[in-house]
């Protein structure tokens, strides 16, 4: 039997055990809250899928992105690849090098417009959550698969000081030492003012070496990421805050490799002829007024985003002088959000209306060195957003919802193609009203029992190619729609075991897709159609005398529908025409899994061993490239002193090899190998 079988169904029955567990001494688990509609809510009572890493689940891990979620998700694939970053959740994603993404994001309340590239690491975070399915009832655009919240440190909240030292390193291909330090403040100047603020720093040396000229900094990455937090108590209750965050990315690309044909090379060997490397700048910053009145709560949230992404790569990744690709992208969005909710304990009927507005500009400048061309585009979006969502308890078990958001967004484009054959410019404009409606149902067959579903529709706004368009016809492409429906069950036992069960089934119409056309440009079009349906569970227990155990298991089908295109044939130079109706959606395994095991004893020590992986997978939506499945085993140990804690930690811990990303191109397939074995130490301080 495949591996990627035989580790799945050896996790079945850590989830058989669950009601067994129930039965041991009662235990408390401290309460998890989320906001799905804007007020919070227990996670276990919500009528949702939801992920919640909080303090303690990230204490003693090095990682500081989406993998650490993506760990304890079932269903959900998280892709750190040369070309960016990607969340996968169901199966859903966007075309390679997209401006939008269809998992929503938000920074201490304020929404990101370019996705996943523009999520800060996860420095000072009090709660990550990832809610899953269409959130765009009371989120908006770009939550069509889910919607990650990421909130800092509420100032006040430490009382004092914190700081950590680490050092990090790979016994795999190059293996030059990493390291990582940080300090953070948190408390109260006087009764009225909070203050937070602090800095992390993280170097990673890389482990890709060059077999030519030996240089062994490929896939270097140095960060700075930087927060503040001022909060002030205002009159009648009220509260004034004021949140930011702020990082600062330099990255090594020499990172891909070919692994067929005459430029082959081995495991985390690369050879450009050209440097590349890439830098990123990126700010959030939230501006939020709060105050309760008679009969409703009001919050209202100015938000400013700030996204930099500049980079140089080798046009194909190998030792011949074919030039460079430059990217030099530069995004700015204003928003505004104003919304009121019912206050708490209101009674049977809770509420949220609001509005939220936004003004964005994108500049970005793409050149294809290779093909001396240049194009020089320039976006403006504006958008309005009403929206309303209400749950009524029907009695003392069942609650109802509905809710609704009207969506209208405007956007013009122009760009500037520049080629050997001379200069053009071209222009673009769009604008969508979109009904975003939603229904809920939640019935409490027990106090600790809840049975649910879940009816949405969901969206991602058209947009603007502005990498291979080549007339105006090329240029725009439109939204992409999705319904979603979800059902499951959620079960707390007394013992402090939890069990969440969910199955799901999501349409897709008019999706983008990117399409080759003649003269080695791609036009982005709404020509397929797609279904994901599958089922998931996710469960946790203690186990006594401080050991714990969580699980995570899915199974699901991501398939296209209805995808004609066209593709390039090396045989004939020419475009030849493809059916990819039925294939697997890229990035979509039919299986993933989890299983951790957790101590954390009163005698100071502390740690962890967890297994991750999931079944094969496909890079490409011709299902030519396949990733075998694969697993990955992290382990940490840690020990408490008076003032600080020390961690011992390694990911990757037997080197599972397998690739980030791979394509296929005219020299043979290029791929980024998955990171490597890595291991590290750290000192935790607090005063």
């Amino acid at each position: 039997m495949p591996r990627s079988t035989c580790l799945p169904m050896a996790i079945l029955p850590a989830f058989c055990a669950f009601p067994a567990l129930a039965q041991e001494t009662p235990y408390e688990l401290p309460p998890i809250f989320v906001s799905v509609h804007h007020w919070d809510e227990l996670a276990s009572q919500a009528a949702t899928s939801a992920t919640v890493l909080t303090p303690q689940d990230r204490d003693g891990t090095p990682k500081r992105d989406l993998q650490a979620i993506t760990d304890r998700s079932a269903n959900v694939v998280f892709q750190r690849a040369n070309s960016g970053e990607r969340l996968v959740v169901r199966g859903i994603s966007a075309f390679d090098n997209a401006l939008a993404d269809p998992v929503g994001y938000r920074v201490n309340g304020v929404s990101l417009p370019l996705g996943t590239l523009q999520l800060p690491h996860f420095f000072a975070a009090d709660q990550v959550t990832l809610l899953k399915g269409p959130q765009g009832t009371t989120i908006g655009r770009n939550s069509e698969a889910g919607l990650l919240s990421y909130d800092t440190l509420a100032p006040g909240s430490l009382d004092g000081w914190q700081a950590e030292i680490g050092v990090n390193g790979s016994d795999v291909g190059a293996s030059p030492l990493g390291a990582n330090g940080s300090l953070l403040y948190s408390g109260w100047l006087n009764d009225d003012v909070a203050l937070t603020f602090g800095a992390e720093v993280a170097g990673d040396q890389g482990v890709i070496t060059d077999p030519a000229t030996g240089a062994d900094d490929g896939g270097k990455s140095e960060r700075l990421t930087a927060v503040f937090g001022v909060q002030w108590a205002l009159e009648n209750g009220a509260s004034l805050r004021l949140t930011s965050v702020a990082e600062h990315e330099d990255l090594n690309k020499e990172q891909f490799r070919y692994v067929s044909g005459p430029l082959a090379t081995g495991r985390f060997q690369s050879s450009y002829g050209d440097p590349s490397s890439e830098t990123r700048d990126m700010s959030v910053t939230a501006l939020e007024y709060s105050q309760s009145f008679d009969g409703f709560d009001l919050t209202a949230i100015t938000g400013f985003t700030t996204f930099n992404r500049d980079f140089t790569l080798d046009f194909d990744s190998s030792r011949l002088p074919l030039g460079v690709t430059t990217l030099d992208l530069e995004d700015r969005m204003l928003s505004q959000e104003i919304r009121l909710t019912s206050p708490e304990g209101a009674g049977p009927l809770k509420w949220s209306a609001g509005v939220h507005v936004y003004r964005q500009k994108t500049d970005v400048a793409f050149t294809l060195g290779a093909l001396s061309t240049d194009r020089q585009t320039e976006i403006t979006q504006s958008g309005l957003g009403l929206y309303g969502f209400g749950e009524y308890a029907v009695n003392d078990r069942l609650r109802l919802g509905a809710g609704v958001r009207l969506d209208w967004t405007e956007s013009d484009a122009t760009q500037q193609l520049t080629t050997m054959a001379g200069s053009r410019r071209y222009e673009g404009s769009q604008s969508d009203l979109t009904v975003l409606p939603k229904l809920t149902a939640a019935y409490d067959v027990t106090p600790d029992t809840i049975l649910y579903g879940t009816l949405a529709r969901g969206y991602l706004p058209g947009g603007y190619n502005y990498a291979f368009a080549s007339d105006a016809g090329s240029l725009t492409y439109d939204l992409e729609y999705s319904w979603s429906f979800e059902t499951g069950v959620k079960k707390d036992f007394a013992s402090g075991a939890a069990l969440r069960l969910a199955g799901f089934y999501t349409r897709v119409d008019d999706k983008q897709i990117a399409e080759t056309i003649p003269g080695a440009a791609q036009r982005i079009s709404n020509a397929a159609e797609a279904e994901t349906y599958g089922i998931e569970a996710e469960a946790s227990a203690p186990l006594g005398q401080g050991w714990s155990v969580r699980a995570t298991a899915g199974w699901q089908k991501a398939r296209a529908t209805s995808f004609e295109t066209t593709v390039f044939d090396s045989g004939t130079g020419g475009l030849r025409p493809v059916d990819y109706s039925g294939n697997a959606l890229p990035l979509a395994p039919e299986t993933t899994y989890g299983l951790a095991l957790s101590y954390d004893g009163r005698n100071g020590w502390s740690g962890e061993i967890a297994l991750n992986g999931s079944g094969n997978y496909y890079f490409d939506p011709g299902n030519t490239i396949e990733q075998d499945g694969y697993h990955a085993v992290d382990v940490s140990l840690s020990r408490q002193f008076d003032k600080g804690k020390l961690t011992v930690w390694a990911t990757n811990l037997f080197d599972e090899e397998y690739y980030a990303s791979a394509a296929n191109t005219v020299r043979g397939t290029v791929v980024e190998d998955g990171a490597a074995r890595r291991f590290g130490v750290n000192y935790r301080m607090e005063w």
